[in-house]
């Protein structure tokens, strides 16, 4: 019996359209990335991250001045409930380090890397990206920045 590979979900999956990686879509698929770096099945990353769209809060902005409880709710109706308040205050956290380091701006955060290995190592900056959440946002993001 062959093996079975799962797919990977990307930002297609997420009805999100990175194009040339400019700051909205590159923030959204860094909220993305958190969601998808935790250990939850990727398809309740995907409902939660959608739960997320549906709120609203998916830029810098909105996401630093969300209400905590009204974050944990949405994650839990995307089933991501093992994780969900700790995940609000990553997110609440991810909005305001933008913010504060970059602006807003993500494609600042571009600037700061000559690589793809310097680029995953800046995004680990933030609190709730690791190692996994960063790779999966090196592996969209690097080359639309011409990493």
């Amino acid at each position: 019996m062959a093996a079975h590979t799962k797919k990977r979900l990307g930002p297609t999956d997420l009805d999100l359209d990175l194009g040339r990686g400019t700051d909205a879509p590159a923030f959204r698929w860094l909220v993305a990335c958190l969601l998808f770096g935790a250990r939850i099945s990727q398809d309740i990353a995907a409902r939660a991250y959608r739960e997320l769209d549906e709120l609203g809060v998916l830029t810098p902005t909105r996401l630093a001045g969300a209400d905590w409880q009204t974050l944990v709710d949405a994650l839990g109706r995307g089933g991501y409930r093992r994780y969900d308040e700790s995940t609000a205050r990553e997110l609440i956290a991810l909005g305001r380090q933008v913010l504060d380091d970059y602006g807003g701006h993500l494609t600042r955060l571009r600037r700061a890397a000559d690589s793809r290995d310097e680029l995953a190592r800046e995004v680990q900056r933030f609190k709730g990206i690791g190692p996994t959440a960063a790779d999966i946002f090196v592996r969209e993001l690097a080359p639309l920045w011409e990493l």
